[in-house]
């Protein structure tokens, strides 16, 4: 009885403490796929905020072009991952391969950071579909702030095409792909992928970003 008398928001809260202990304490790191749109080919690094390997994304697209944010900018502050795009000057679609296991449960998450990486200071908007499927509208409000966009999803296939849709507001890019497993018996759904709405952090005491 009391449990039904709990106001909605504080589910939502139970899940997202549920979420982040399945990411902290049941997954291990070398599972994780991190990938720096626009990194050379052939390189990685261990980013030292996290500890996370991060490789280059030119063996997974065969489109767009390197552009790098820092150089920009003028200011490498921001996450590394960030500091380089893949920019889509030409076509309509481009699209991601990126091999995953076949039924298991994935958070996915694309980086967004426009940074003025083009020099034509023109906040872009275009769409980012999951295989065939919209998956959310990309909207760059401020060049300095980073967008992310999550859904978790099971894929059907040992494989999942994540791609960016010119809608003809400006030039698509992607900064970073990041793709973690969850446990499959988290956020069990009748059918269909979850897109992110939400994440609370009620309690802290700092400013910082909880991973």
């Amino acid at each position: 009885m009391v449990m039904e008398m709990l106001p909605g928001f504080l589910f939502a809260f139970l899940g997202f403490l549920a979420l982040t202990a399945l990411l902290v304490h049941a997954q291990d790191p070398s599972d994780f796929i991190s990938i720096d749109c626009g990194l050379a080919a052939n390189t990685s690094y261990t980013d030292a905020a996290t500890g996370l390997n991060y490789i280059s994304d030119a063996s997974l697209i065969e489109t767009g072009i390197s552009k790098s944010v820092a150089t920009a900018s003028g200011s490498t502050s921001f996450d590394r991952q960030l500091w380089y795009v893949r920019s889509f000057p030409h076509g309509d679609r481009h699209c991601y391969n990126v091999t995953i296991t076949k039924g298991n449960k994935y958070l996915m998450r694309a980086r967004f950071m426009y940074g003025n990486y083009d020099g034509q200071n023109v906040l872009p908007e275009f769409d980012l579909h999951l295989g065939p499927n919209k998956w959310v509208s990309v909207k760059i409000l401020n060049a300095s702030n980073p967008v992310d966009k999550e859904i978790i999803h099971v894929p059907t296939w040992n494989y999942v095409y994540v791609c960016v849709v010119n809608t003809g507001y400006g030039t698509p890019f992607v900064s970073a792909l990041e793709i973690r497993p969850l446990k499959n018996d988290s956020y069990v759904t009748q059918s269909g992928s979850l897109v992110y709405f939400t994440r609370l952090d009620i309690g802290s005491y700092t400013n910082q970003t909880v991973r």
